[in-house]
């Protein structure tokens, strides 16, 4: 909260740990009569914000976002991050790349020595999507990943689609040796539209432990 300046255009990320955010900034400016304009990161965050009052609107209608909040799902010690759980990793990563400051809000159980251990989403297109699919096995295999397991997120009940139409493939690697190299190579296969790999970009790490209290590194 103490990022935010309710007179400035903000973004706001997807997920169970931003909704108590968004609850937050409605008690805080909303409830009060205060005017509060976001740019949302997914349709949930958008229909809650909206809910609570707030105008939400397209990226395309700002130059540059003030400040962008969103969770984590892994953080290691250099603070980048694996995003993505929430079925939301390519607008939100649109989203954060326009921001001038990307703060992550996490609990101690989000902070690991190695990324990997989280499944890592990707968002394919649906064309050709087992095609794309058998294309990431074979990087992950030439990569040195032993057996990896790549499975369609909803599959088999049916495949989980993101607000913009695109499936979600989640990677069970434990560890990511060289979380560069895994960005490169994944992005680079055709069809692959995002990675859920976001390094170089937080600005800050927000860390909630058990007692109520919270530090930022």
């Amino acid at each position: 909260m103490e990022f935010i300046n309710p007179n400035k255009v903000f973004g706001l990320g997807t997920g169970s740990t931003v909704n108590y955010l968004i609850k937050e900034i409605h008690e805080a400016y909303v409830s009060k009569g205060q005017s509060i304009t976001a740019v949302s990161t997914s349709e949930e965050t958008t229909n809650l914000a909206r809910r609570l009052g707030m105008n939400i609107i397209d990226l395309d209608q700002v130059d540059e976002l003030d400040v962008v909040i969103d969770g984590a799902d892994e953080v290691d010690p250099k603070n980048n991050l694996i995003k993505g759980g929430g079925g939301a990793l390519l607008m939100e990563k649109i989203v954060a790349s326009h921001s001038k400051q990307f703060i992550v809000i996490v609990d101690d159980s989000k902070i690991v020595s190695k990324l990997g251990k989280f499944p890592l989403p990707i968002e394919i297109v649906r064309f050709g999507s087992e095609k794309t699919k058998s294309s990431v096995e074979k990087l992950l295999s030439r990569l040195g990943y032993q057996k990896p397991k790549v499975y369609f997120r909803g599959a088999p009940s049916g495949k989980y689609v993101t607000d913009q139409q695109n499936y979600i493939l989640d990677l069970h690697l434990n560890e990511i040796e060289d979380v560069r190299q895994m960005y490169q190579g994944l992005i680079g296969i055709v069809g692959v539209v995002e990675v859920g790999l976001f390094i170089d970009m937080a600005a800050k790490i927000i860390i909630g432990d058990t007692n109520g209290s919270c530090k930022v590194i």
